[in-house]
């Protein structure tokens, strides 16, 4: 077993986390990489940030209300999310995993942009990369990298992640993770 070829979608409140690539837009990501906020990120030429896309798990966040695609009742989707164009969707939020797909992964560049940020969306972002990674029988290690005490209590309580060093994070960045049920060493 691996991690899902097809796209996988979430939706909640006029918003929606796919797995769905083609959503995904570089631009809006290389902003977010521009931002003071993504200190551990910078920007990249877009044929390389594709490539990078192309190459990774990724799995984007989008605001569907802005394009009234939602009901004005419960905020759902008005037609099937597969059936969105790209036009259709504002992206607000990304998260990507470094993996084989099958026994490591490794999460990186997270983030919700600042004026979503307080309504729940990194949290949920976290638990739908949990999700996908936790059936995997084979996975060996879930890991990342963080400098943020918040982000590490999150990470602890939403992934079951631990510091794997005697690091702490008001000395610098410590690394994270989570054994799979392949265990490893």
């Amino acid at each position: 077993m691996s991690l899902p070829t097809e796209p996988i979608h979430w939706t909640r409140e006029g918003f929606l986390i796919s797995t769905d690539k083609r959503y995904l837009s570089p631009t809006a990501i290389n902003h977010a990489f521009a931002q003071d906020y993504m200190y551990w990120a910078k920007p990249f030429p877009e044929d390389i940030l594709k490539k990078i896309i192309e190459n990774s798990f990724c799995l984007g966040v989008y605001d569907l209300r802005s394009h009234r695609l939602c009901d004005d009742e419960n905020e759902h989707p008005q037609r099937p999310v597969g059936d969105l164009n790209v036009a259709d969707v504002k992206q607000i939020g990304f998260a990507r995993l470094v993996t084989d797909g099958v026994t490591f992964a490794y999460l990186t560049d997270l983030y919700v942009l600042p004026e979503y940020q307080g309504q729940g969306l990194g949290g949920w972002l976290i638990d739908c990369v949990d999700e996908v990674v936790r059936p995997l029988p084979y996975l060996r290690w879930l890991m990342l990298r963080t400098s943020a005490a918040k982000s590490q209590a999150s990470y602890e309580t939403r992934l079951g992640m631990k510091v794997l060093d005697t690091g702490d994070v008001s000395q610098g960045p410590v690394m994270m993770g989570r054994q799979g049920t392949a265990g490893g060493v």
